[in-house]
């Protein structure tokens, strides 16, 4: 017996199982596509700083120098560099979102990488340090523009003093912390911001304020130093008050609804210093007003105000200035 078939019905089951075959094939293709955020394991949304450290935490994990028996290291250490040099970029990763792989045709960078020394030695060695903000090409104006006062320090991984300065500049970073912005920009990763800023040599440090010129740091690298330099450009006021002035100050703050922190300064006692009462003034302005009194010389004003060593105290608006234990908080004796 023979078997007979329709020849039309043929060639469209043939049709349906060449579209099937097509449609798993693209899946397969689609499926061996690492995405590239997914590769570094962070979001869309992550920042430079969040794809910075997701990497380094991956390359000193994943790095060859670390698994000589892998012999899938050196790819796979690729993958991960080559998201890296993507997501890093501004223009590319906005390339990436948009086309995916095939927008990079042009750039396939990541094909080499440094050895597992600098990645744990070298590679973002700020990001680490809250008070340090590692801004990048994309952040960069936005930040320095922002009307807050910045300090960036310029620096280049493969420089032996940019490392000798890091724990300097951390400790600086944190002596300043609420009077300024303290920045860094790896000159590595970002060779054109740098170049546009002026920076020839590594590491240099420039002072930032929207509407003024950059103003670069010559002296030494203490950490004194660097905070008498900063000192210089913050705005920050902090008043002396004497028999003159003391009650017109302090009254035309308590109209606004403004309060005043006072340092006396008398015998014995806590007298802050002018840094760290500039420093208030900083973290404090527009909020409270800070000023001192030198009670040496304005004694009886001192006396009248109950105060008999040195103290700081904080004066609501409002409160009744001669009668300190019920209108003040003392803060430090």
């Amino acid at each position: 017996m023979g078997v007979w078939f329709n020849k039309d019905d043929y060639v469209i089951d043939l049709k349906r199982v060449t579209v099937c075959f097509l449609i798993v094939y693209m899946a397969v293709l689609v499926g061996t596509d690492q995405d590239f955020y997914s590769l570094l394991g962070v979001s869309k949304t992550s920042s430079s700083r969040e794809i910075r450290q997701a990497f380094k935490k991956l390359a000193l994990k994943l790095h060859p120098d670390k698994n000589p028996n892998n012999a899938n290291a050196h790819s796979d250490f690729l993958k991960i560099n080559r998201a890296y040099e993507v997501l890093k970029d501004e223009d590319l990763r906005k390339k990436y979102d948009k086309y995916g792989e095939k927008g990079l045709s042009d750039n396939q960078g990541g094909g080499q990488y440094e050895s597992w020394n600098y990645y744990r030695y070298d590679f973002g060695i700020y990001d680490d340090d809250p008070e340090i903000i590692t801004l990048d090409r994309r952040e960069f104006d936005a930040a320095v523009n922002s009307g807050e006062l910045w300090f960036v320090n310029f620096y280049s991984p493969g420089c032996s003093h940019c490392h000798d300065l890091a724990p300097t500049w951390r400790e600086f970073a944190k002596e300043v912390d609420g009077l300024l912005r303290i920045g860094a920009v790896n000159c590595g990763d970002d060779r054109m911001l740098c170049r546009m800023k002026g920076v020839n040599s590594y590491p240099s440090l420039f002072i930032f304020r929207s509407g003024m010129a950059a103003v670069k740091y010559h002296g030494d690298r203490s950490k004194e130093s660097l905070v008498s330099f900063a000192m210089q450009h913050v705005r920050s006021t902090v008043t002396e008050l004497w028999t003159g002035n003391f009650v017109n100050s302090i009254q035309t703050a308590f109209a606004a609804g403004i309060g005043w922190l006072i340092t006396f300064c008398s015998k014995g006692g806590d007298c802050l210093t002018s840094q760290t009462r500039l420093r208030l003034s900083g973290m404090l302005d527009g909020l409270v007003n800070v000023g001192w009194m030198d009670c040496a010389t304005q004694d009886n004003l001192c006396k009248s105000l109950d105060i008999t060593t040195s103290t700081t105290a904080y004066f609501p608006p409002g409160a009744t200035l001669n009668n300190k234990e019920k209108s003040s908080i003392l803060l430090f004796h």
